[in-house]
């Protein structure tokens, strides 16, 4: 008897602690995930128009537009910020914008 007791406080526990860490990111996190989307398509872009050496061969379209597509990011990521509530959705958003400097930094973007 002493033994089933155990097992279904376990389950009971194993069910709160689940439901604790598995829940599904709120509207402002949502807002801050696609930018993250949007971020790493950018990314994705202008390393495409990059040889191997890191040298650009061509920063005509394809790096132009990642270009612009980051520095939009940026402005909107700030516009955000200012109205995110949560801590959670506000560190994440942190999070985006210290790699967003890190690459512009890196790549000597404006």
């Amino acid at each position: 008897m002493g033994k089933a007791i155990l097992i279904i406080v376990l389950i009971v526990a194993a069910f709160f602690i689940y439901r604790h860490y598995n829940t599904p990111p709120s509207p402002e996190e949502q807002k801050v995930i696609a930018l993250d989307k949007v971020y790493s398509a950018a990314v994705a872009k202008f390393a495409g128009s990059t040889n191997s050496t890191g040298i650009a061969m061509d920063l005509s379209t394809p790096a132009e537009g990642a270009l612009a597509q980051i520095q939009k990011l940026r402005r909107d990521l700030a516009d955000l910020k200012g109205t995110l509530a949560e801590p959670k959705a506000l560190r994440r958003a942190e999070e985006l914008q210290a790699r967003i400097e890190e690459f512009c930094r890196k790549n000597d973007i404006k």
